[in-house]
């Protein structure tokens, strides 16, 4: 059902314009001085790629979040890495300078200073100061914050959401339906 998921997402990107009203995202993306000749699908296979990296750091750390006080680095250093990964994602769909721009527009200033700032703060903490509270403190902030960004950033913003959560709700529906006698 994720595979199914991803590929519907990655489909309704390619209709829905990312950034500007009056162009598409893979226009927008070869206008970018950086990498701007990269293929439509070479933008979607490292959009993904990017994607399978990051949920694979996420998955490892939630391996260490019951283990948090004891494992608080290692923890923090996979999230802040699936973090990193997430936000590489969309500079591939986007182009590099478009997505650094984009980021650093007046309406996203606030969102990416706390995203960075909290990138930074996790990694200072638990691998200068090795504060377990303040590293989980940070991380709670770069969860939250990346929560937003990928919200932020879906297309179709929250008719997008609306739509995969419903389909993953039928998709659950009908196997939980053929699996279970309710």
């Amino acid at each position: 059902a994720a595979v199914v998921a991803v590929v519907l997402l990655v489909k309704k990107m390619m209709q829905l314009p990312s950034m500007s009203s009056s162009s598409s995202w893979f226009s927008t993306a070869q206008s970018d001085p950086c990498l701007p000749s990269l293929s439509r699908r070479q933008r979607i296979m490292g959009f993904l790629g990017c994607v399978v990296m990051g949920i694979i750091c996420f998955s490892l750390a939630a391996m260490y979040a019951p283990l948090l006080l004891l494992k608080a680095r290692k923890f923090a250093l996979l999230f802040t890495l699936g973090s990193v990964f997430s936000l590489l994602s969309f500079s591939f769909l986007w182009g590099p300078v478009n997505h650094f721009k984009y980021l650093l527009s007046k309406e996203r200033l606030y969102f990416t200073s706390v995203y960075i700032i909290s990138l930074f703060g996790t990694l200072y903490f638990a691998l200068s100061l090795q504060s377990t509270i303040l590293t989980t403190i940070a991380a709670v902030v770069q969860v939250i914050s990346l929560c937003v960004f990928v919200v932020s950033n879906i297309p179709g913003g929250q008719t997008g959401i609306r739509i995969m959560t419903s389909f993953c709700t039928s998709c659950l529906r009908t196997t939980v339906s053929k699996g279970l006698p309710v």
